[in-house]
């Protein structure tokens, strides 16, 4: 199935056409992509970074198209191992520019923000390049973060939190933390009855806690924390009202 996607895609790249086939492709590789190391590294043996930046290039307005790549490298940039082949001038470049998208509401610059997250993430020794600069990633990623709609109705569907929930418990990059608890504000706030239980299920109010109480935390962090762990005491309430 796998080799079948690609196939597709670089024909209708070949061609110039960018169809529900294009994008149905697409959506498929960020699915079996999800929380699939083998797979996440399957696309990166099979050239897929050339055919995201070909495609990103080619079909620039293409919104819902860029949403499903973008995920895609999400799932690739949850996998440690695979982090050094994002590590290029070239690739975080274009994740930057991409904070700035409005493309599909806040999707594609969520899941560019994403990406360099779980970059950002790996510390200052991760980052080989010149080019651009950490700090200057990091600005970056915190407007992107600011100027979202945190009522935002999303485009998304998360099996899990896990990947998130590993960017909180940590120090060297207060930036992918905040995003972490952002997106965990978004969706319990618009989404309580699927998200409050994953997270309650996940351990996500032990990890939040945590948060609050971090010295390394931003204040901003901990105030979208405490919101969280407050979206789900009232949620378990609401529950506990209803069945009673």
């Amino acid at each position: 199935m796998f080799q079948t996607m690609l196939k597709l895609i670089q024909k209708k790249l070949t061609d110039k056409v960018c169809d529900q086939v294009m994008e149905f492709s697409w959506s498929a590789l960020w699915n079996i992509t999800d929380e699939t190391p083998d797979n996440c590294e399957m696309f990166l043996n099979c050239n897929g970074m050339k055919l995201f930046l070909e495609c990103l290039n080619e079909f620039q307005g293409k919104q819902e198209l860029h949403r499903n790549m973008l995920g895609l490298l999400g799932n690739v940039a949850e996998v440690k191992q695979l982090r050094p082949y994002l590590m290029t001038t070239q690739f975080i470049s274009v994740f930057s520019r991409l904070l700035e998208s409005n493309a599909d509401g806040i999707e594609v610059s969520y899941n560019a923000c994403g990406v360099l997250s779980h970059i950002i993430f790996d510390g200052d020794e991760a980052w080989t390049i010149a080019e651009p600069r950490r700090v200057e990633v990091m600005d970056r990623m915190w407007r992107a973060i600011s100027s979202w709609d945190e009522n935002s109705r999303r485009n998304i569907n998360y099996r899990s939190f896990e990947p998130i929930l590993r960017l909180l418990p940590q120090r060297v990059a207060p930036v992918s933390q905040h995003w972490a608890t952002w997106a965990l504000f978004n969706l319990t706030s618009v989404y309580p009855e699927k998200y409050c239980t994953l997270l309650i299920k996940e351990n996500g109010i032990e990890l939040l806690k945590g948060v609050i109480e971090s010295d390394a935390a931003r204040s901003e962090t901990k105030d979208m924390a405490k919101n969280v762990i407050k979206f789900c005491e009232n949620f378990k309430e609401d529950q506990m009202d209803t069945s009673s």
